[in-house]
């Protein structure tokens, strides 16, 4: 990480000599993904999986999910390859979700007035929610999102 300040550095002074700009306003850096040992995973070490063999067990979705969900904003992550099988799981239950409620027919019926105020408290919550989430993703909170 250390030298990831220099090229920021780099960048934002190569932008304003050739294009008179800064070339980004926010810069986002991750942590270093770690073993179970503490180890920095690299190729070298041979303690990092493939990738595409994780996304050929778990899906693309499930590795992401994973990784996301172990990993607070910028702090290192240790690599368990168990998080991909629950990353694999979570996707799972909400794309089976998604299925359900896509197979449902909506039928234009007229609903009593009751509906009206479980409509309204879903809606509020779904309001919520997405404040919530915009907000985390604001502040590049994305693992508490």
């Amino acid at each position: 990480p250390e030298i990831l300040f220099f090229w920021v550095a780099r960048m934002i002074m190569a932008g304003l000599e050739y294009r008179g700009d800064v070339p980004f306003t926010n810069v986002y850096l991750t942590g270093i993904v770690r073993d179970k040992q503490g180890r920095k995973m690299s190729k070298s070490l041979g303690n990092s999986p493939d990738p595409l063999d994780l996304i050929k067990q778990y899906g693309a979705d499930g590795v992401r999910v994973g990784m996301l969900l172990s990993s607070p904003a910028g702090n290192d992550l240790l690599f368990d390859e168990s998080l991909c099988e629950q990353g694999r799981n979570f996707s799972n239950k909400v794309w089976n979700a998604f299925r359900l409620l896509k197979s449902w027919e909506v039928q234009d019926l007229d609903q009593p007035a009751e509906n009206a105020v479980a409509v309204a408290w879903m809606r509020s919550r779904l309001n919520a929610a997405v404040a919530d989430l915009t907000d985390q993703y604001g502040q590049y909170r994305i693992s508490d999102a």
